[in-house]
């Protein structure tokens, strides 16, 4: 101890007293200065102690200078400190670009990808564009069978009358001929029924205001929800009302002629499809029929040869064109060219049974011809519209391509082969006229109508 200390000792306790009271101040203040220190101090984000930054760039120059990542949200009552107002002016001409990863530019060739064979890519096309043909045709197949289905059925027109005496029984009508009572039964139309009238014509000098006449007169009528088909042969020779017309076209009277020259008759006021077709109605008794297909006989040599030829046992003896000799009757042949015109068009005219030899060779002709496309029909349903293309141009038709497209699929769906197609014929009495002239009995002509196109009800 001092001698001062000695000599003053109430000094030295002033001291003292004033040590310890400023000491602890001293230490406060102390405190708060390393408490502001450390909230000057930048967080350390790298575990390094001090902040990292990628580049610093003036604040001008940054596109997005809006989205500042130093600001941080604060609440509204935090004071702001003197050292963090001076730290936000400091950074006020700067932005911060953190670190990030960096994005990877996908370019569209990279040199790791490989490339694929020219042979593989041309595969690929022809095996993409064979099946959106694919899809594309048979959306079309689709389409054309029901805008066909549509169109084949039409009975709005039926009004059946039957003219039968009181020896043949008891008819009833009903419904407009939808509904028929005969012989102690009940029939009812079989509106499933789609018929066409196949007609074969060719040129002929007996033909009134008009060159050519029907030779061959068949209707076929196909039940489109069971499949089953029927032929039904009309004799040109039958003799019934048809509507005649003059020459300019204007209609004269309707007279008792052969069914063939209904035919002649075509002009720009009727077809003679049409015409014919208006005569078979009468013939049973007001059922309509609409839809026609007339081949020119002669274009019967391309249709024949399209399919390869038509083999059968020849039911007539002929000069062959093709083979260059004489074809014996009971001979088994392949009819190629005039042969196949030939074979369907022979007649005897000094026969009055002429007509029907000839409807008997045209009958076994078409077997065969369906017998042989019908099994490519069934596996490729194009054979035939492309049949139908092949005589179009010499044809008169009321069928376009989805009619036939309707008719071929409804036909061939449940059918197994050509043996389970019906044929019926009308038959009657022939007298000798000017020609031969065939007369049928409206009896007969109800019954066959009753077979063919309704249905027993149970």
């Amino acid at each position: 101890m001092s001698q001062t200390e000695k000599s003053n000792p109430d000094a030295l306790s002033e001291e003292t007293a004033v040590s310890k009271k400023t000491a602890p101040d001293e230490e406060t203040t102390a405190s708060e200065e390393t408490a502001a220190d450390e909230q000057q101090a930048p967080q350390d984000t790298t575990g390094e102690g001090e902040e990292r930054f990628d580049f610093v760039v003036p604040k001008e120059s940054y596109k997005h200078h809006q989205k500042k990542r130093r600001h941080k949200k604060r609440k509204k009552d935090a004071p702001k400190s003197t050292s963090e107002e001076q730290m936000e002016e400091s950074y006020d001409d700067f932005v911060f670009a953190t670190p990030g990863k960096k994005k990877h530019k996908h370019h569209k060739h990279h040199k790791h990808r490989k490339k694929w064979p020219l042979w593989l890519k041309i595969i690929i096309i022809i095996v993409s564009v064979i099946l959106v043909l694919a899809i594309v045709l048979t959306s079309t197949y689709f389409i054309l069978k029901e805008i066909g289905r549509k169109a084949m059925h039409n009975y709005d027109n039926i009004n059946i009358e039957i003219p039968l005496d009181d020896d043949d029984g008891d008819v009833g009508i009903l419904q407009k001929g939808r509904t028929v009572r005969y012989g102690g039964k009940t029939y009812r139309l079989n509106e499933d029924i789609m018929t066409v009238t196949f007609i074969g014509y060719k040129e002929s000098e007996g033909a009134e205001d008009g060159s050519f006449m029907a030779d061959a007169i068949y209707i076929a009528a196909i039940d489109d929800y069971t499949g089953k088909t029927t032929i039904l042969g009309v004799s040109r020779d039958t003799m019934l009302d048809v509507d005649v017309y003059s020459a300019e076209g204007e209609f004269i009277d309707t007279e008792t002629k052969q069914l063939s020259y209904a035919f002649s008759y075509n002009n720009d006021t009727v077809k003679g499809g049409e015409n014919l077709n208006l005569s078979l109605t009468r013939l049973f008794f007001g059922l309509p029929f609409e839809n026609y297909f007339a081949l020119d006989l002669e274009a019967l040599e391309e249709l024949n040869d399209a399919i390869g030829g038509v083999t059968l046992t020849s039911k007539l003896t002929f000069n062959s064109s093709y083979y260059g000799r004489t074809v014996e009757e009971g001979e088994e042949i392949t009819l190629h060219g005039r042969d196949a015109v030939k074979y369907v068009q022979s007649r005897e005219y000094d026969d009055l049974e002429g007509n029907n030899a000839r409807m008997d060779r045209q009958q076994q002709y078409i077997k065969a011809f369906l017998s042989s496309i019908i099994p490519a029909a069934k596996k490729d349903i194009s054979t035939v519209t492309t049949l139908f293309g092949v005589v179009s141009e010499h044809s008169d038709s009321t069928l376009d391509l989805p009619k036939v497209t309707y008719l071929a699929t409804a036909a061939l769906s449940k059918m197994r082969s050509a043996s389970q197609i019906e044929y019926v014929s009308l038959t009657g009495k022939i007298k000798a006229g000017e020609h031969a002239e065939m007369y049928l009995d409206n009896k007969d002509v109800l019954e066959t109508m009753l077979r063919v196109f309704y249905t027993p009800v149970q």
